[in-house]
C-alpha cells in the first residue's frame, strides 16, 4: 500500500508541474510613455587634441526596441571664450561636429559651447574653467585571477586637479591558426589562389564605461593603480601584441559630480542597496525654451594621451588565444567543395596531390584560417 501511495503521489506531482508550466505566459511589461526628444550633448572642449561634439536625441523606449540612435543633424556648433573669441566646428555627419585642426586655446580663459539646431533652437553650455590635465605617469598591468588587470597612475604636484576622468581604446594583433594562400570562389565553386594575406590582422575597440577618479579626500593629488580594463584569461587580445591608448581629462567639481551621477544611473542600479536613479543635471541650457531639459556636460581643458604595448611574451602563464581548430581533408569534388566551403563555413589551407593523382585540400573553420573574420588585415599606422 505504501509503495502504491507513493507512486500515485509522484504521478500527481508530475502532472501538476506540467500544468503549471503550460500555464506560463510571456510577460511583456507595459512601458509608461514619457516626455522625450531631449537634446543629448556629448564631448569636451579640448586644447590638446581635436574637439569632437556628438549631438543626438532621446526617444521613448518600447518593448523589443531596436531603433537606431537619433542623431541631431545640420546644426551649427561653435566654441566661445569669455573674451568674445569664436571657434567654429564643422559638421562631420551623423551628429558629429569637430575641428580639423587643434584650437590654440588660452588656458586663462573660460569656455562654453554654442549650438543652433536646424529647427532654430539655441543652446549654450555654462562657461567653465580651462583645466590642464597632468601627465599620465604610467599605464601598468598585473596578473589577477589568471587574467590581466590594466591600470593607470597619475599625480599633480600642484595639488589642484583632484578630479579625473579617463577614456581608452584598445588595439590588438590577431594571428590565424593556419596560414593559407588559397580561398574559395563561390561564383565558380572552385578553390583559387588569393592575393591578400589573411594570417595577420588587427582589431580595435573603444571603451564603454565611465571611468572616474578623485584624490579630493587625500593629502596628495595622487591616483594610484586606477583600474581601466580587465583582460580575461586566454583572451585573444593578448595572444600576440596588445595596445591601449588612454586619454586623461581634468574635471572641475561640477563636471565630476555630473559624471558620477551618470555612472551611478547607468552602472550601479541593480538592487535596493544600490544607488537609485536620479535626475542628472548638466550644464547645457536652451535659451529659446529655458524649461527644456538638455542632457550633457561640457568641460574644457588640455587632455593628456598615452599609449603602451603589452606583448604575449610578458605573460607569466601559457596564454592560448586560439579557438579549437581541427583540420580535415576535402577532396576536389564539386559536391564536397560546395558542402564544406560554401555551406559548412570552412576555408581551404593548402593543397596536396595524393599518389592516386587526386587533389585534396586541408581545411578548417574560417575563424582559424582567415583572420579578417575577426579584424582587418590593414596594419595601423602606430603599430610597431
Amino acid at each position: 500500500m505504501i509503495k502504491k501511495y507513493f507512486s500515485w503521489k509522484l504521478i500527481v506531482c508530475c502532472v501538476s508541474a506540467l500544468l503549471l508550466f503550460n500555464c506560463k505566459r510571456p510577460y511583456d511589461p507595459k512601458l509608461k510613455p514619457t516626455q522625450s526628444n531631449f537634446l543629448v550633448v556629448e564631448g569636451f572642449i579640448d586644447g590638446a587634441a581635436l574637439t569632437k561634439i556628438k549631438l543626438s536625441r532621446t526617444r521613448v523606449l518600447s518593448a523589443g526596441d531596436t531603433a537606431a540612435v537619433r542623431n541631431e543633424l545640420n546644426a551649427n556648433v561653435s566654441i566661445e571664450d569669455d573674451h568674445q573669441n569664436i571657434y567654429l566646428l564643422k559638421d562631420a555627419g551623423n551628429g558629429i561636429y569637430a575641428n580639423t585642426n587643434i584650437f590654440n586655446l588660452n588656458p586663462s580663459y573660460q569656455y562654453r559651447l554654442h549650438i543652433l539646431t536646424s529647427n532654430g533652437k539655441e543652446y549654450f553650455s555654462d562657461f567653465v574653467p580651462f583645466k590642464q590635465s597632468p601627465p599620465i605617469d604610467t599605464i601598468g598591468w598585473k596578473t589577477k585571477n589568471e587574467g590581466v588587470q590594466v591600470f593607470v597612475n597619475t599625480h599633480d604636484e600642484s595639488n589642484t586637479t583632484k578630479y579625473y576622468r579617463w577614456e581608452y581604446d584598445e588595439t590588438w594583433e590577431i594571428h590565424s591558426a593556419y596560414n593559407t594562400y588559397l580561398k574559395y570562389d563561390t561564383l565558380h565553386n572552385a578553390v583559387v589562389f588569393r592575393n591578400d594575406q589573411v594570417h595577420v590582422c588587427w582589431r580595435s575597440d573603444s571603451f564603454n564605461k565611465i571611468l572616474l577618479g578623485s584624490s579630493a579626500k587625500l593629502t596628495s593629488d595622487v591616483i594610484d593603480q586606477m583600474p581601466l580594463v580587465f583582460i580575461e584569461p586566454h583572451d585573444r587580445k593578448l595572444s600576440v601584441l596588445y595596445s591601449i591608448r588612454v586619454k586623461q581629462f581634468a574635471l572641475d567639481l561640477k563636471g565630476y559630480n555630473y559624471w558620477e551621477a551618470m555612472k551611478n544611473n547607468s552602472e550601479n542600479v541593480g538592487s535596493i542597496f544600490d544607488p537609485q536613479p536620479n535626475q542628472t543635471v548638466g550644464n547645457i541650457h536652451c535659451v529659446s525654451d529655458p524649461s527644456e531639459t538638455v542632457v550633457g556636460y561640457i568641460g574644457a581643458g588640455n587632455s593628456f594621451n598615452k599609449r603602451v604595448f603589452i606583448s604575449n611574451d610578458l605573460m607569466p602563464l601559457s596564454w592560448n588565444g586560439f579557438p579549437d581548430c581541427p583540420v580535415i581533408a576535402v577532396p576536389n569534388i564539386k559536391d564536397s567543395l560546395l558542402f564544406y566551403f560554401n555551406e559548412g563555413g570552412m576555408d581551404p589551407i593548402s593543397e596536396t596531390t595524393l599518389a592516386s593523382g587526386a587533389l585534396v585540400y586541408s581545411a578548417s573553420f574560417a575563424d582559424c584560417v582567415d583572420c579578417t573574420t575577426s579584424g582587418t588585415n590593414i596594419k595601423p599606422v602606430f603599430w610597431p
